[in-house]
């Protein structure tokens, strides 16, 4: 004998695994290739569109007798008709997206200073040139062709090219990656920050800069090595070749692409000093087996002829097949809903504070110690699943940002700068002393070094935006 998995089990595995967004069109697809599974529109209350059970409303409270109750209907409403009672809670759901960071781009955020900083005339070969700019933010476009497709003089391009490399990110636009520091390094000469040989250096040596042949730069300079040696630390911790990637929206979450915003699979409320948990799914209709297909199985079973076996089989087929589809959706919101409230049981400190740092140590094997289920179920559960997590966070995050076993110093360097002052930015120094204060002894260049592989720009550049 050996342990095989039902198809019901298998079933219910690959709906558990599905987000909301995928479940949707799952759903979509099984209402249209089987005829026993029907939806009930009817089944949400006229209140809150919220879905009923068993005719009453678990949200709101309206039971069975009140829905057809006028005088009680009219006063739950408070005098208001129902379309505009459900308008007002399509708001609410609205709104609560709404509140999710959208993914500004390097291009949107370059639109937004230009329509500022450039003449109306010129604001069409700005935004020809800011299309042109790509993740790196570089141009990647001949400056001749662009004064031909637009019908202006190449002198028109060049002044608003120009214009365009005083916005930020510093150095965005440019030609080159040599230009691109170069313009870095003037920006930051008008505040007081310069080194004698960098710009020769970036001018005159590049290629030998990319090459870190650093000792020819130091005989030609008629230097010493060390002195070289200064300068390039200087260009690199600094400067940036690719402009564009010291364009944040936001330190922490940042999408990796305009269409990331990931739709929540479940959102934690906060109620009043306590969280409540929704499973989001469409409120706007329940999933039923359909009661006329249980009518013509029923009739056909009383069929004995050999004509209606095939019939009837394939009727048997689609019932359980309805029958297990629904059943696996609601074991996929009852686990999701136990899964989230165990989280948010031991996250509460996050939950309060919204801090990183609060986030207590936490693996998918505790949750299912804790709540008596298979780990591997768990790791269905929050497969590529999204939360809404409430104020003071106000954002969507992923379950794995919960499931961490001990927090590293990089992601605790990352909230610090996330919250840093916008006027007067951490050193790598001073953050390196805040991560002693919390158990991490960490050198001032392993700091770096993490801050750079978050692809956070220096204090210098942080204090330039």
């Amino acid at each position: 004998m050996r342990q095989k998995m039902g198809a019901k089990l298998i079933a219910a595995g690959t709906i558990l695994e599905m987000s909301s967004v995928e479940l949707q069109s799952r759903i979509s697809e099984e209402l249209a290739t089987n005829p026993a599974l029907e939806i009930l529109e009817d089944m949400v209350c006229p209140v809150c569109r919220h879905p009923l059970r068993d005719g009453d409303c678990p949200n709101c409270g309206l039971s069975r007798a009140e829905r057809y109750n006028p005088e009680v209907w009219l006063a739950t409403l408070d005098d208001r008709p129902p379309a505009q009672q459900a308008e007002t809670v399509d708001q609410e759901r609205e709104d609560l997206y709404s509140r999710v960071e959208f993914p500004m781009t390097l291009r949107e955020h370059l639109r937004l200073q230009a329509r500022i900083a450039v003449s109306k005339s010129d604001y069409r070969i700005a935004e020809y040139l800011i299309d042109n700019v790509d993740e790196k933010g570089l141009l990647d476009c001949d400056l001749d062709e662009v004064a031909g497709v637009l019908g202006v003089d190449r002198s028109c391009v060049d002044r608003v090219l120009q214009m365009l490399q005083s916005l930020d990110p510093p150095g965005v636009a440019s030609t080159s990656s040599q230009q691109g520091l170069l313009i870095q390094l003037a920006q930051l000469a008008d505040q007081g920050i310069t080194d004698q040989h960098a710009e020769t250096i970036i001018k005159d040596h590049w290629r030998d800069l990319a090459d870190h042949t650093y000792s020819k730069i130091a005989k030609a300079l008629r230097v010493a090595p060390e002195v070289v040696d200064k300068s390039v630390e200087f260009i690199r911790h600094n400067l940036d070749p690719y402009p564009g990637r010291q364009f944040r929206v936001s330190w922490q979450n940042r999408p990796r692409s305009a269409d990331a915003i990931q739709r929540p699979d479940a959102i934690i409320r906060r109620q009043g000093a306590d969280y409540a948990v929704e499973v989001v799914e469409s409120p706007d209709f329940v999933l039923r087996v359909s009661e006329s297909y249980r009518r013509l199985h029923k009739m056909l079973m009383r069929q004995s002829g050999s004509d209606s076996q095939g019939t009837w089989r394939q009727a048997i087929d689609q019932l359980r097949r309805a029958d297990w589809f629904i059943q696996s959706i609601r074991m996929r919101r009852r686990t999701l809903q136990e899964v989230t409230e165990a989280v948010v049981e031991i996250q509460r400190p996050f939950l309060d504070t919204g801090l990183q740092e609060k986030l207590r140590p936490l693996t998918r094997a505790k949750v299912s110690q804790a709540l008596d289920k298979h780990e591997s179920t768990i790791s269905r559960a929050t497969a590529n699943k999204y939360v809404f997590l409430p104020s003071p966070s106000n954002r969507v995050v992923g379950f794995d940002f919960f499931f961490k076993p001990s927090l590293s110093p990089k992601s605790i360097i990352e909230d610090i700068i996330r919250r840093e002052s916008a006027e007067r930015p951490l050193t790598d120094m001073q953050i390196g002393q805040l991560l002693a204060t919390r158990g991490f002894s960490v050198a001032r260049r392993t700091v770096a070094k993490y801050r750079l592989a978050l692809r956070i720009p220096s204090s210098e550049q942080r204090g330039r935006r």
